[in-house]
């Protein structure tokens, strides 16, 4: 597999895994949704405001994320690709790593598609990084 190709695919595969957050800041039914979904049926207003702070910082560091990852498709060496695509399987790795021990621990977290998308990209990156081709 082509190594643009697979940080292409993480790439997607992370700006949908941000999406229930970026519709939750600008739908308040949708938030409302997820905040009773993480702490109950009546959440305390501090129980709110931090939701809403972890959506939007969560959501702008995705962000984030993604333009590098899109930024780093201008290299063509194939030792440059493919670090980039390691660090960027570490990075993916540490971003999805609290949902995965939460799912384990039965914690409130993200939903399982999320998290098999997380887990699907990790994957892609590391095979990118280890096998991939310019």
């Amino acid at each position: 597999m082509n190594i643009k190709t697979s940080i292409k695919i993480a790439t997607a595969l992370m700006f949908l895994q941000l999406s229930p957050l970026f519709i939750s800041l600008f739908s308040p039914e949708f938030m409302q949704v997820l905040i009773v979904d993480a702490f109950g049926d009546t959440p305390s207003n501090d129980a709110v405001l931090m939701f809403e702070t972890f959506a939007l910082v969560v959501s702008l560091l995705g962000i984030g994320i993604c333009f590098a990852m899109y930024g780093s498709l201008s290299f063509n060496e194939e030792n440059v690709l493919k670090r980039l695509c390691f660090l960027f399987f570490v990075i993916m790795g540490f971003f999805g790593l609290p949902d995965l021990i939460g799912f384990i621990k039965g914690d409130p977290t993200a939903p399982l598609p999320v998290i098999a998308m997380n887990l699907i990209a990790i994957a892609v990156l590391f095979y990118g990084a280890k096998k991939g081709t310019v």
